[in-house]
């Protein structure tokens, strides 16, 4: 192992923080409680050595090798932690459940309308299949509807659930009821980012299609959309949002299903 200075590992020790940060933060959209990754890469490992022609070694600070980007090893650190003792038993809150198997349509209606918990609904575990996105999910219950407090309320429930470093105050969001048929418009209206363009064209990328966005409100919304009401919240009330502002968007929604008696809070906020 070849010998660094202590101004090197300081550059390798903060480029390896922003690695963990980014992994902890896609592993406490599902397990809010976890407090560090588990990362097998020791710091020394933040380096390659590259030969210069004509003829000398220079290092720079970069993934360990064996990884081809910087996502793969982000992925990694992710798989590791998820499935190592950083693992606390907390509600599952969000757009990725490690696992888990896919129920069958039948089986998820069913399991829905049973008075499953929420935060044991099989919805999660079908949006285990789509763990690049970028989007958060969190299913909440509702025993007495009060219409735009209600949704508040459900907004408050889901922020604390997802958990995180973020700072915020739901009650100082300001909320709009919108159509149904907004909330499901397509990807390009109004030039603005909305629920269907969050989940089909994160700023990295993915494999969803406009197939997997039907499927994936199948099981959010089983007893179809006739009976929800959705409010659109402003961004301006937690740093959650900050990432998003820089260029991509951000998106805050609470959709209730009547005939549920739940909530689907989704929120989105990303950079590149």
């Amino acid at each position: 192992m070849p010998k660094y200075s202590e101004q090197d590992l300081k550059y390798a020790a903060e480029f390896r923080e922003g690695i963990h940060r980014e992994a902890l933060a896609i592993v406490r959209k599902t397990r809010p409680g976890v407090t560090e990754v588990i990362d097998r890469h020791p710091v020394e490992e933040y380096f390659q050595e590259n030969w210069e022609y004509p003829g000398r070694w220079y290092t720079i600070v970069a993934i360990p090798y064996g990884y081809r980007s910087r996502k793969a090893l982000v992925d990694a650190i992710v798989r590791d932690t998820l499935a190592g003792k950083a693992l606390k038993d907390e509600p599952a809150c969000s757009q990725m459940l490690q696992g888990k198997t896919k129920p069958e349509p039948g089986q998820r209606n069913a399991e829905s309308q049973s008075g499953a918990k929420p935060e044991e609904d099989p919805f999660y575990a079908l949006i285990a299949g789509y763990p690049d996105l970028a989007l958060d999910y969190c299913i909440v219950k509702e025993e007495r509807y009060a219409g735009c407090e209600s949704h508040r309320k459900a907004l408050k429930t889901a922020f604390e659930r997802l958990g995180g470093e973020w700072r915020g105050d739901p009650g100082q969001a300001a909320g709009k009821r919108i159509a149904v048929e907004e909330l499901f418009s397509a990807e390009d209206r109004d030039g603005k980012l909305n629920y269907r363009k969050a989940f089909l064209c994160p700023p990295h990328g993915n494999s969803c299609t406009a197939e997997d966005f039907e499927r994936v409100n199948k099981a959010l919304f089983p007893n179809g959309t006739g009976e929800l009401q959705a409010y659109e919240w402003s961004t301006d009330w937690s740093d959650y949002f900050d990432e998003g502002r820089e260029w991509w968007g951000t998106l805050c929604l609470t959709v209730y299903d009547k005939t549920l008696g739940r909530f689907a809070v989704i929120m989105a906020s990303a950079t590149d």
